[in-house]
């Protein structure tokens, strides 16, 4: 689909980063794709940077278009490689937990548009201890056309951070945002999954912008057993979403890294929404 400047495109990607087979590939392809498809909005989950690297040069980083979201940057942090490679894009950074032993791990957002500003939020249970695994934060930019969040949910039924409260927490976040808002991301709540944490988004008010797309395709993300979803069942899971809290037309929305739209570049496909605005 051509694009026009009365559409907003925005990119989903859980990028599992750094835990490739071929980690220099998965990084190419991923800024080709950028670089050829031009979406407005790149919100990417699994953005690691080495536990103790070194901290990224500052002119590196406003080379880069980096803006601060309050957590420091190293130099092989991913997004930073990515935005070095694409180019065009400003972008910010969250630290959300350390993950694999080595790594810092974060949520990230590229964006074509200056950013005007940039939130971020801890939505975990406040009982849960800083150093722990399962803490989950949202990263939230705000361009000329609305703010855009970038979250790794956890899951509906762990009993130490679940994601209903995480949920509460998130829309309390956007509830002070102004203007359309968007969040995208890895939720970890299957669409096909009924009375859990996808039906609850619905029920508050949310759209998928999935659901709504004139043209969509199968919209599968996780073709098989990863991380977290050993013990599924079900193989083809819709869970890496853009959700809209306004009314809106959706004009497309396709799976991208998947083999036949751009390469697989992680665990996870992506998914690339076309918004009619």
């Amino acid at each position: 689909m051509a694009q026009s400047k009365d559409n907003l495109v925005l990119l989903t990607l859980n990028t599992h980063s750094w835990q490739e087979a071929d980690n220099a590939s998965c990084l190419r392809y991923a800024a080709e794709a950028i670089s050829a498809e031009q979406p407005d909005v790149v919100a990417l989950q699994e953005i690691n940077q080495q536990e103790k690297g070194t901290l990224a040069d500052p002119a590196r980083l406003a080379a880069s278009g980096f803006v601060d979201a309050g957590f420091p940057i190293v130099d092989n942090n991913w997004a930073l490689l990515l935005a070095e490679r694409a180019r065009g894009y400003q972008w910010s950074w969250a630290f959300t937990h350390a993950g694999y032993k080595t790594w810092h791990e974060g949520v990230a957002l590229l964006s074509k548009s200056p950013i005007l500003a940039v939130r971020c939020a801890d939505i975990s249970t406040p009982d849960l201890p800083q150093d722990s695994w399962r803490r989950r934060r949202v990263l939230a930019i705000r361009t000329e056309k609305g703010w855009f969040c970038s979250t790794h949910m956890g899951w509906w039924g762990d009993e130490v951070d679940p994601f209903l409260g995480q949920w509460q927490r998130l829309r309390a976040f956007t509830d002070a945002m102004e203007g359309p808002c968007y969040v995208m991301g890895d939720f970890n709540c299957p669409a096909q999954t009924r009375g859990e944490g996808y039906d609850r988004m619905l029920a508050d008010g949310w759209q998928d912008c999935f659901a709504r797309a004139e043209d969509r395709d199968g919209g599968i993300t996780v073709p098989g057993q990863i991380d977290g979803w050993r013990e599924n069942p079900v193989d083809g899971l819709r869970m890496d979403l853009c959700m809209a809290r306004q009314d809106g037309r959706t004009l497309r929305s396709r799976v991208i890294f998947n083999g036949d739209f751009h390469p697989v570049v992680s665990d996870h496909f992506g998914v690339l929404t076309w918004e009619k605005l």
